[in-house]
C-alpha cells in the first residue's frame, strides 16, 4: 500500500471499516491501522511497509522472534506488545480442541494440527489415541526437539496408548520449514511404528507430516 497522504489516511480506513467493515483492508492497511494504536503515524507506517517489502503475508509474523520485533519497532516495550498481539492472533486462529468420543478421520486430524502445529518454531511430535471405532480417547504433545530414532522411541507413544487402551494411534510431527515433504527419517519412523504396532496388537492409523499451509498423510498417499 502507498500511503497517499499520511494527514487523513488513518481517519479515511477508519470510516471504510467504519462504513464496510475491517474485511475490506488489504493486510498492509490492517496492519498499520493496528500499529498506529501504539505507534506514531510515522513509525506505524514505515514498519507497514518494511514488513511487507520482506514478507509476502501476514502468516509471516508468526516467525518472528521478540528480537525481530524489536529490529523494526527499535523499542522494547512496543516490541512486546507486538508479540502479545501475535499470540493472541495465534491463539484466536487455533481450531477447538478434539472432541474426546467423536469419531475422527486422518484429514480432520489433520487440519486441525496443521492450525495447531504450523506456526511452531522446533519440531513436536503429537499424538492422537483412539478406539476399534476410531473415536478419540486421548491426545498429547509427545516430544519437542530434533525428531529421529535415537529420540522418538516407539515405547515412548505405545506406552500413552495401553495406559488409555487405545487399539489405534495417529501421530503427527510438524516441520518448522513449512514443508510437507516427508524426509527418508520420516519413512523409516513409520516402518519402524508400523512393526511395533503390530506386536502389540495397536495400530498405527496414521503418519502426518504438518507444514505451514498443508499436511501429508501417509495414509493417504498410501504409504501405510
Amino acid at each position: 500500500m502507498t500511503f497517499i497522504n499520511k494527514q487523513y489516511q488513518l481517519k479515511y480506513l477508519e470510516r471504510q471499516i467504519q462504513r464496510f467493515g475491517a474485511e475490506t483492508l488489504n493486510d498492509q492497511e490492517l496492519m498499520y491501522v493496528v500499529l498506529q494504536t501504539f505507534c506514531s503515524d510515522k513509525l506505524a507506517q514505515e514498519i507497514s511497509e518494511i514488513y511487507f517489502a520482506e514478507n509476502y503475508n501476514l502468516s509471516q509474523m508468526n516467525k518472528l522472534t521478540r528480537s525481530d520485533w524489536q529490529l523494526y519497532f527499535k523499542s522494547e516495550a512496543k516490541s512486546l506488545k507486538m508479540e502479545a498481539i501475535c499470540e493472541l492472533i495465534k491463539r484466536t486462529n487455533q481450531s477447538p480442541q478434539l472432541i474426546l468420543g467423536k469419531i475422527c478421520s486422518s484429514k480432520m486430524v489433520g487440519e486441525y494440527l496443521q492450525m495447531k502445529m504450523s506456526s511452531y518454531h522446533q519440531e513436536v511430535l503429537y499424538g492422537v489415541f483412539l478406539d476399534t471405532q476410531n473415536q478419540i480417547i486421548y491426545e498429547k504433545e509427545i516430544f519437542k526437539g530434533t525428531l529421529n530414532q535415537a529420540t522418538v522411541h516407539p515405547r515412548e507413544i505405545f506406552k500413552i496408548a495401553i495406559q488409555y487402551s487405545a487399539a489405534r494411534v495417529i501421530i503427527a510431527h510438524n516441520h518448522p520449514s513449512g514443508h510437507t515433504e516427508p524426509s527418508q527419517n520420516d519413512h523409516n519412523m513409520t516402518k519402524r511404528l508400523v512393526k511395533s504396532g503390530e506386536i502389540l496388537g495397536i495400530e498405527l492409523l496414521d503418519h502426518l507430516v504438518i507444514g505451514q499451509d498443508d499436511y501429508f498423510s501417509f495414509r493417504e498417499q498410501q504409504f501405510i
